[in-house]
């Protein structure tokens, strides 16, 4: 039966009245109204397009604008999430502490029993892991170092981060029990052969989870090559040869090409296209000295996933504007 337009705006306002004023169900409102919860929607459909509701949020934080930046990242480099952090008066440790939050954060809604989780390394990515509040419920894990150890800090043994995070729940380790450079290249394939790490390395060619830091853009500056384990002649190959940042020491440049350089077959690590058929690999990092790094491993898509700033993510949103009309011109 026909309602009558006046008798069809007044129930319209009604079911808004009831909704929004009196903060009843959908469903009571339809018993109320005596009408089905189809029509309903319906109604209520029609009286958005119709302007007899409008909605203002009120954002008190000023943190809207980071999920329009969010949705930008994410169109653009066709990821399946972004999540960015406020950079707004924090120096470098604070940007890189909050992003750590937020990734601790995110692995805590995706992680549960009997996943194979991989890792490689990073101050970002210890400072995520010493974040978690973990969940002792949480078993059957198994989590896999995916680089061999460095000669540096915590943050750069995976697998003291390995153990840390396994701290926290449930389950066992596959540790690559190796140095990260080799000696030589016969050496990496020897050890890489190796009936223990040969397994370790096939069994992360499908993991649930990976979590990776992102290396900066190697420059020949001793200060701001701190992080990286090599000397001024591995470091002038790698400048020659275009690297803009690594994964799990997996070099590349600009557009996401791995880098041919006298490191490529000394590293142990898994190969950084393996991660393009991994499930769900998570990057974490943010600060200008990651902004090619991260605009290169956008370009490779070797991530799902991607943690970081707001500053670093405008500023991969302008260099890749830039990318893209150099590359038009030539």
């Amino acid at each position: 039966m026909a309602i009558r337009e006046d008798v069809r705006y007044s129930m319209k306002l009604k079911a808004l009245y009831y909704l929004y004023e009196k903060n009843y169900t959908q469903t009571e409102i339809a018993k109320i109204l005596n009408i089905s919860r189809v029509t309903l929607g319906k109604w209520l459909d029609e009286a958005r397009e119709e302007g007899m509701i409008k909605f203002e949020i009120v954002d008190i934080k000023n943190e809207l604008s980071l999920f329009h930046l969010e949705d930008e990242m994410k169109e653009r480099f066709h990821l399946k999430e972004v999540r960015l952090i406020s950079s707004v008066d924090l120096d470098d440790s604070g940007v890189m502490w909050k992003i750590a939050i937020n990734a601790a954060s995110y692995f805590e809604q995706l992680i549960h029993s009997d996943m194979k989780v991989g890792l490689t390394w990073g101050r970002t990515l210890n400072a995520m892991v010493n974040e978690l509040s973990g969940d002792r419920r949480i078993g059957g894990l198994t989590i896999y170092t995916l680089v061999g150890n460095a000669p540096n800090d915590a943050a750069f043994q995976p697998n003291i981060l390995a153990q840390n995070l396994l701290s926290k729940y449930n389950g066992s380790l596959k540790i690559l029990t190796a140095p990260f450079l080799c000696y030589s290249a016969k050496l990496c394939s020897d050890i890489k052969h190796d009936p223990q790490i040969a397994t370790i390395l096939q069994e992360t060619k499908d993991l649930d989870i990976t979590l990776v830091g992102i290396g900066e853009e190697p420059m020949a500056d001793e200060k701001t090559l701190s992080d990286y384990p090599f000397d001024d002649t591995i470091i002038q190959d790698l400048i020659r040869n275009g690297a803009v940042g690594d994964i799990c020491g997996n070099f590349f440049d600009i557009t996401g090409k791995p880098c041919d350089t006298i490191l490529r077959d000394r590293i142990l690590s898994i190969d950084i296209q393996e991660l393009l058929r991994h499930k769900m690999v998570i990057g974490m990092g943010g600060g200008s000295r990651k902004v090619k790094s991260l605009l290169g491993a956008l370009h490779g898509s070797y991530l799902d996933v991607l943690i970081t700033d707001d500053q670093t993510a405008r500023e991969v949103l302008a260099l890749e504007d830039t990318y893209i009309t150099k590359r038009g011109r030539d």
